[in-house]
């Protein structure tokens, strides 16, 4: 009997220990979308157009977008089909997702997602009882401080994390010098930091503070378009596509995890150089600093300057004086294929958007081709776009113009 039991269990932990590995599986993940409902947002972005995006991206989970939005919120509750702890529509998983924005000690994004609509319910109540906000626009302004925002999120069983955290506006280091100064005795409970157009993982690791923080890589899209929707995106190591696995990669759980972060080359990002957003001008931070203070007027013209990216992090890293030490996974800058095919000089957009369709038809999606198959494969049909996407994948592709105060960057092919 004491063997029998013995072969059983040891059946057991092999079956166990098997399952646990062979279930899991690479999910390219975009969980920071806007609905139709957001100012500055396609009239056109709704759920059919995401869906088919997705499918041409090869974008397998998308985040609902502005979930706290009555009408779109119906919307999303009367399409998407919960299947276990997953929400489906037209083969493409969702995880129900927005951004608000914290007006009480400066204006900061934060990206929150949800395990269920019940929980998006939950907030929304708190949020309207106590007078935070009224919640009419996608992205809503609440009230309330970073920290308390974390405090209400929780108590929903909802994950936060600041949204583009270096952009010079309604960001995380735009408003503080610290994550601790921004969320308060509830840093700790922030498991997640998404890098936004202007930063990469080599930049956001110079910050030692942000060791135990997860970066994550999405887009913001404004738009269902192939050039925005997906342009930046995580692949995660999951059993499947659900809240639930992805807040165990945050935790590390049993080989969960993110695995690979795709996104704009930081040069592309809008706000990459300090410059002026009048007459585009790029200046270095020591031009433009006089008694030790920053100008805050262009030199040149006379318009706005911003702070970049570069110069932000620059400074905060020789703030903090500390040694980053957390290993990141890859960090490939890609562009969107659309915007490739533009700067190879085939100018006609309907020509351009022909070509898009038949490459990623035969290639399946435009993951694929611009991150996973094999270059020779490419080359054989198309040599002229390998010879362009190896420059890519080596990072040596060169820019006619780097962004910089609200303008964004362009490559040079």
């Amino acid at each position: 009997m004491y063997a029998f039991t013995k072969a059983i269990v040891s059946y057991l932990a092999i079956y166990i220990c098997f399952t646990k590995y062979q279930e899991m599986k690479h999910f390219d993940v975009d969980l920071h979308l806007h609905s139709r409902f957001s100012i500055g947002t396609s009239p056109k972005m709704d759920l059919p157009r995401m869906c088919e995006t997705a499918h041409l991206k090869g974008v397998q989970v998308l985040g609902t977008g502005d979930c706290l939005q009555d009408v779109w919120l119906e919307e999303l509750e009367s399409s998407l089909e919960k299947r276990g702890d997953c929400y489906e529509l037209e083969g493409i998983a969702y995880v129900i997702q927005t951004e608000v924005e914290t007006t009480v000690k400066g204006r900061v994004h934060h990206l929150i997602l949800f395990p269920s609509f019940s929980s998006a319910h939950e907030l929304r109540e708190v949020v309207l009882n106590n007078g935070y906000s009224r919640l009419t626009g996608g992205r809503p302004q609440l009230k309330i401080s970073p920290e308390e925002l974390i405090s209400l999120v929780c108590e929903v069983d909802a994950l936060v994390g600041p949204s583009h955290a270096f952009t010079p506006w309604t960001s995380m280091y735009a408003a503080y010098d610290s994550i601790r100064e921004c969320y308060g005795e509830n840093r700790d409970l922030v498991t997640f930091l998404e890098l936004g157009l202007s930063a990469d993982t080599k930049m956001a690791s110079k910050l030692a503070e942000l060791d135990s923080c997860t970066f994550v890589s999405f887009s913001d899209a404004h738009s269902a378009a192939p050039d925005k929707l997906g342009r930046e995106f995580t692949r995660f190591c999951l059993r499947r596509p659900s809240f639930r696995e992805i807040r165990r990669a945050f935790q590390g759980v049993n080989g969960r995890g993110v695995v690979l972060n795709v996104g704009l080359d930081p040069r592309e990002g809008k706000y990459h150089l300090t410059g002026c957003r009048r007459c585009k001008k790029a200046y270095d931070l020591e031009d433009i600093t006089a008694d030790g203070n920053v100008l805050k007027t262009c030199p040149e013209c006379g318009g706005p300057l911003k702070i970049g990216v570069k110069d932000r992090i620059r400074f905060l890293a020789l703030k903090s004086c500390e040694v980053p030490l957390a290993q990141r996974p890859p960090y490939i800058h890609a562009v969107p294929l659309l915007e490739i095919l533009k700067a190879m000089k085939r100018s006609n957009p309907m020509n351009v958007k022909k070509i898009y369709g038949e490459l990623t038809r035969e290639f399946d999606n435009e993951i694929n081709i611009l991150i996973d198959a094999p270059l020779g494969d490419v080359r054989q049909r198309h040599p002229e776009l390998a010879e362009v996407l190896e420059r890519f994948r080596k990072d040596a592709i060169d820019f006619e113009f780097v962004g910089r105060g609200g303008w964004y960057g362009k490559i040079k092919i």
